[in-house]
This record gives C-alpha cells, structure tokens and sequence, in this order.
C-alpha cells in the first residue's frame, strides 16, 4: 500500500509564471487563438460546448474516484450521474453562452448521464486510489544543451492510482471517436505526466488515457500507453521551442477547421 501523495497545491504552482501542456498545445494549434486567450486577454464571444461537457464530465470522475479513495467503494451510478447533471447545469448558466452545433443543452445532458452510465460499468477501478488531480511543477531541461527553462511547466494529472502492482498516471479524455493511433503514440500530456513522476516519487509508473466516447452507444475504454526516453526529449524540445515562439511574440494566424467554433473568430480580421 502507497500513502497518498503531497506536493505544493496546483493554485499555489500557478501564482507565478509557468506554461502548461494545455498552452502549449493551444500555441502549435494557432497561436493567433493563444495569444488572445493568454496574453491579450481577448473577452472570448462563447464557450465552446466540448469544454463545457468535459468540466462537467471531469467533475463527475473526479468524484468517482474520491469517493473510491475516501470510502474503498465506488459511489452509485446515480451519485456520479448527479455530479455531471449538477456540473452540467452550472455551465449552462454561465453569462459566457455556450456554442452549440445541432444538439439541444438537454440532449447533451442526457448524453453526459448515459456516458456516465458506461464509465460506471467499463471504467478504470483500481486497487487504490492515491491521488486525485495531483499537482506538478517541474523545471525542464533541454537534453541536448543543457540549457535550464527559467518557466516552470505546472498541470496535474487526472489520477494516480496503484494497480496490479503498478502505480498508473490516468488522463481522462471526452471525445466523439476513437483515437487515431497517430494520436495514442504522440500526444505528449502523458510524456509530460511520467517525466513529472520522478519528482512526485513514482518509480516506473504506466500512463494511460481514459477515453468516454461520445459515440451513438456511449462507451468507455482504458488504454495503456508506452513512452520512452526520446519522447521526453521530444516533449521538452517541443515546450522549448513554442515558449521561444511566444517571447518572439510570433502569433499568426493558423487558419482550418478550428476556425468555426473559435471564441476569437471575432477579432481575427
């Protein structure tokens, strides 16, 4: 049995400057969006809908999983139904409207409580459950000059859990179809998790995505994940080179299909 982990909280982590997987993601997406969501402080004209039902989704398995570690039972389906219907609602209400596409506020509710219902029947139960979003701050390294990034990069990983002997670093993600396995190999929010876990204590953890399909027959599966040393190399390379991009103040335009639902579709020109 692992005790639970501690570190500095997540608030505290993000007080000062720091980068994100998330923000580097949305840089190499289009860094004209990023610089309106994290430097110009852009008034954003919606919310995309997709974001919206991953909080609520988020909220429920992260409940999920506190109530596993708290009681060493899972709640009823109904308590983690509850939990998205309740988050849902609260980002329904929110000032900033939501973008919808054909779906209705109450099908996406109702989509979310039978998603709900899948993950309770097919997700991820560990042995135990040792942390829920645990915070982590670490200083990068680039591998090749020895160069130290004087920005921290801060997240926290969904879960970490001990299973079959193996402490494991779960992602939970929404989607509307089953990853390509171009994303499986090369998605770096795992990398990023295990280069992290040295400095939490972890010794030879597994990375995994969770995955909640959005499909017609809601499902929910668990797939391992294999990284290996180049792809950390490839992660901090990858963080290195968009902060350079972002102190060079280089923003253009990154036009595509993303273009549709932006929130600053508005202010692009």
């Amino acid at each position: 049995m692992m005790s639970a982990i501690r570190t500095e909280p997540l608030a505290n982590l993000r007080q000062g400057l720091h980068v994100s997987v998330s923000q580097v993601k949305a840089w190499i997406m289009c860094p004209r969006k990023y610089a309106h969501s994290y430097v110009w402080g852009t008034a954003p004209a919606h919310r995309p809908v997709a974001l919206a039902f991953g909080t609520a989704v988020h909220r429920a398995l992260e409940m999920f999983y506190e109530h596993l570690q708290a009681h060493g039972s899972k709640p009823s389906v109904d308590e983690v139904q509850t939990a998205f219907v309740d988050r849902w609602t609260v980002e329904v209400r929110d000032p900033l409207p939501l973008l919808f596409d054909d779906e209705t506020p109450d099908q996406c509710k109702d989509l979310g409580v039978a998603l709900m219902g899948a993950f309770c029947q097919q997700g991820f139960v560990p042995d135990e459950v040792l942390a829920v979003e645990q915070p982590f701050g670490i200083e990068l390294v680039d591998p090749e000059t020895g160069e130290v990034c004087d920005i921290p990069l801060v997240g926290a990983i969904d879960l970490v859990a001990q299973h079959q002997g193996k402490v494991w670093l779960v992602e939970h993600k929404t989607a509307a179809r089953r990853f390509t396995p171009d994303r499986i190999t090369w998605d770096f929010q795992p990398t990023c998790y295990l280069h992290a876990s040295r400095s939490l204590g972890l010794e030879n953890p597994t990375a995994a995505f969770q995955i909640l399909l959005k499909t017609k027959k809601p499902t929910c599966e668990t797939i391992p994940l294999t990284r290996d040393q180049a792809s950390v190399h490839e992660m901090i390379d990858t963080v290195f080179q968009v902060l350079k991009g972002i102190e060079a103040g280089a923003f253009p335009r990154n036009r595509g299909w993303g273009c549709a639902g932006c929130q600053y579709k508005h202010r692009c020109g």
